[in-house]
């Protein structure tokens, strides 16, 4: 895998009155993490966000509804091409990827160190269908914060902010719940393309994504591919509507290459207009 980059992004509010600096990211699947963490250091955060895919508890024995908001629907030659994706990944993930398989103990480790720069707000993505025992009790040891359709206000120097997650077998009513609420709002929100499915008529200031990976590959600044949206995804990475922000997260779960298209920690600044 690539170094990893920090990227960085400004957003002005009405609602502020202060300077809020937040780390986000997305998407570690339990991968190794060192060189995260000098990027994480450096942008000094207020508040750590985290957008989802941190563990893997996707398993085949786990009696969980996951749905896809708005499947996209392919011509039969794009389906076809989907699927050799995923098959080589899923075979080349597991013959070739020896030194980055997933380690729960890594992901718990790096966790351990989160919390030392600042408080940890997360939610859940579709590798995290269901959290084991252990998990929530590290995240109640350590005082993560685990949004899982829900949501916790924040006071900083001053100013409310009302951080919720929608996990990815999402909540609506408890979207148009948070969307009523009064301060400024940041949802985390796993999959991008909930946006146009739930979120754009609501009022929420900030939304934070993750789980396209950037597009694995990416040609004159465009996504190749991702699992939820396909071929040429609508939102790979970067930020859209000046309020979504999408990630092309920590590490990848498959065996293709990123191409123009490194690993990312994303810091954004919250300022007053």
């Amino acid at each position: 895998m690539a170094k990893a980059v920090l990227t960085k992004y400004r957003i002005k509010s009405p609602k502020l009155n202060s300077k809020l600096k937040i780390t986000f990211l997305s998407d570690l699947h339990e991968r190794p993490w060192a060189d995260l963490m000098p990027l994480i250091k450096e942008n000094d955060p207020d508040v750590i966000l985290i957008a989802g895919d941190m563990l893997e508890r996707y398993d085949k024995d786990i009696n969980y509804e996951f749905k896809e908001a708005s499947p996209k629907k392919m011509n039969p030659l794009k389906w076809a091409l989907f699927n050799i994706a995923y098959y080589y990944n899923f075979i080349g993930v597991r013959l070739f990827c020896f030194k980055s398989r997933p380690d729960t103990e890594r992901t718990y480790n790096f966790f351990r160190e989160l919390v030392k720069i600042a408080p940890v707000y997360i939610s859940l993505g579709n590798h995290e269908q269901k959290l084991l025992d252990e998990d929530l009790e590290l995240f109640k040891s350590l005082n993560i914060n685990l949004l899982d359709n829900s949501c916790k206000d924040y006071y900083f120097n001053g100013d409310k902010y009302i951080i919720g997650g929608l996990s990815s077998f999402a909540d609506e009513s408890f979207l148009e719940e948070f969307s009523k609420k009064d301060g400024y709002k940041i949802l985390l929100n796993h999959h991008p393309i909930y946006y146009d499915v739930m979120i754009k008529d609501k009022d929420i200031d900030l939304i934070l994504s993750g789980h396209n990976h950037g597009g694995q590959m990416r040609f004159s600044d465009r996504g190749l591919f991702s699992s939820g949206e396909g071929f040429f995804p609508k939102y790979d990475k970067g930020i859209f509507y000046n309020k979504l922000i999408v990630t092309a997260g920590c590490a990848n779960t498959v065996a293709m290459p990123r191409i123009n298209n490194p690993r990312e920690i994303v810091s954004i600044e919250l300022v007053e207009e």
